[in-house]
């Protein structure tokens, strides 16, 4: 009977997560609309609840202070300093596929869905991108997947595997973004055989053994062996040179499907230009999530960043790397002047040929830009572990059956957090970079969030953006970096799953201040 409340449970939560309710979905809810949801959501979040209460928490899921007594952490820092020490960046770059010829036995990412969601085509590449930059004082490594998240616990992985090779080459900070395609292999665990790895999750964290998940370990074991090549080869690479900041307006290009309506609307890009005037290597940060062949699709595909970069590589003949910015409900938005080519329709569809044009659009708006500064050869980094708590019961029920793969800790009675990390960057005295674990609402960054008037519980979101915090630099957000823990939006801005798709893959409504007042700590100790 348990196996059927689960099943029963679990198919009515991922048919809405699947699926906009679009007669609720408008940006204005009546306060009777708003009552059904919010009781909606907190009935079927009890039910949920009481079904996780019933299974064992995994024996890997210890004390919070357990945890931070016992391991250690990644946290790491360089000096901030404000002068230049020396005259040049150095910046090497390494790629390579991620694909092994295994791919249709993989699941793949996207919208939570019950079933075996397993590939069925394989259309285009999936890659990873490596970047490494110095200003001379130690050397920065940024890793960016095609691939739809990865958790902290894999990204950790990845730094012990290469700890040696760091303090060689005096690597202060390794890390690791995802750009979120709806469509490559699953490399975070979440879309695994929902209702299997459930069935049988009571009877495993009984005795101690590891319940599955999603990830293919034959995929995973060439993940980690391709991005440790590609940070060695970004790392023996590098060159000296001087690098630039421009960026370009693509807000007709970008979409936000849910308010407040606040993007960053553009295509920010850093180039660096070789002294021995060698090849350029990019590094292209937009806020757009890569849904072009939907959210549920089994096709493997790179999604518009495969083309994005063909243009790149095409036109300027530029090594080519994209971090994912702030991208909580922002998509793209095609238009009508995208140029399709009819042999990609007539051998795929018409929305893999618009996709591709989509991704080669952004790449002619990206080779446009004009570059606004020169920056000085000044690197200074910082990150902080944290928790954020997980009072979503739905994550949390698919956490104890296997398929969260992130590191979660026990963190009083019943009560369960994922420990995480934040970061801050500065790049010469004009640009500034916050990175964050997971999808975060731009208004957290930008301002412009959820007043108490607009919102359903009628709080106030209290904190300041983070724009006001930099001291007046270009504010850039690095999404989706060294964590995947879904989406965070201030506190106020939660509704309710039933009519919303963002809150389904959420920690809870506490994602936003866990993570802010985290990333504020970090500022002060910093400055």
């Amino acid at each position: 009977m348990k196996k059927r409340i689960i099943a029963l449970l679990l198919s009515v939560v991922m048919v809405f997560s699947a699926t906009s309710i679009t007669s609720l979905a408008a940006d204005e809810y009546t306060s009777s609309e708003i009552t059904i949801n919010t009781l909606g959501e907190k009935l079927l979040q009890g039910l949920v609840g009481v079904i996780s209460a019933l299974i064992k928490a995994p024996y890997s899921w210890v004390s919070e202070d357990k945890y931070f007594e016992t391991t250690e952490l990644h946290d790491t820092s360089t000096e901030f300093v404000d002068e230049a020490q020396g005259e040049y960046w150095s910046v090497g770059y390494a790629s390579d596929t991620l694909q092994t010829g295994n791919e249709l036995d993989c699941y793949v990412g996207g919208s939570l869905t019950v079933g075996k969601k397993l590939a069925t085509e394989v259309w285009d590449d999936q890659r990873v991108r490596t970047v490494a930059i110095s200003d001379g004082r130690g050397i920065s490594v940024f890793v960016s997947l095609d691939s739809f998240g990865l958790a902290g616990s894999e990204v950790n992985k990845i730094r012990d595997m290469l700890s040696g090779y760091c303090k060689e080459k005096n690597i202060t900070s390794i890390n690791i973004s995802t750009l979120h395609q709806h469509s490559c292999v699953d490399t975070l665990g979440l879309n695994g055989d929902i209702v299997a790895a459930l069935f049988l999750s009571p009877i495993r964290n009984i005795f101690g053994i590891k319940n599955p998940s999603g990830l293919n370990d034959t995929f995973m074991a060439n993940l980690y062996k391709k991005v440790e090549s590609t940070v060695k080869g970004a790392v023996e690479s590098m060159e000296e040179g001087d690098l630039y900041y421009g960026s370009v307006d693509a807000s007709e290009y970008i979409h936000d499907k849910r308010d407040p309506q606040v993007i960053d609307p553009n295509i920010n890009r850093f180039r660096f230009v070789p002294a021995d005037g060698g090849k350029e290597t990019w590094i292209v940060n937009a806020g757009i999530h890569c849904v072009g062949l939907g959210a549920g699709g089994t096709t493997v595909s790179g999604d518009y960043p495969y083309y994005f970069e063909k243009y790149i590589n095409e036109k300027a003949d530029a090594n080519f790397i994209m971090i994912q910015g702030a991208e909580l409900a922002i998509t793209s938005e095609y238009g009508e002047n995208l140029i399709v080519d009819p042999k990609l329709v007539e051998e795929y569809d018409e929305g893999y040929a618009r996709m591709a044009a989509y991704g080669a659009k952004l790449g002619e708006l990206t080779c446009s830009i004009e570059d606004s500064v020169k920056l000085d050869p000044i690197l200074n980094y910082a990150t902080k572990t944290y928790t954020c708590p997980v009072e979503n019961s739905i994550l949390q029920l698919a956490a104890k059956g296997g398929l969260l793969t992130n590191t979660v800790v026990k963190s009083g009675f019943m009560k369960y957090s994922i420990v995480t990390e934040c970061g801050y960057m500065k790049l010469g005295n004009d640009v500034a970079v916050v990175i964050s674990g997971g999808e975060l609402a731009p208004e957290i960054a930008f301002g412009g969030a959820t007043t108490a008037e607009e919102s359903w519980s009628g709080e106030a979101w209290n904190y300041a953006p983070i724009c006001d915090k930099v001291d007046g630099r270009k504010l850039i957000v690095f999404g989706i970096t060294n964590d995947q823990t879904g989406y965070m939006l201030t506190d106020n801005s939660w509704r309710s799953f039933l009519c919303e798709n963002e809150e389904i893959v959420t920690a809870g409504p506490a994602a936003g201040s866990s993570f802010i007042n985290a990333f504020y700590e970090l500022l002060d100790e910093v400055r």
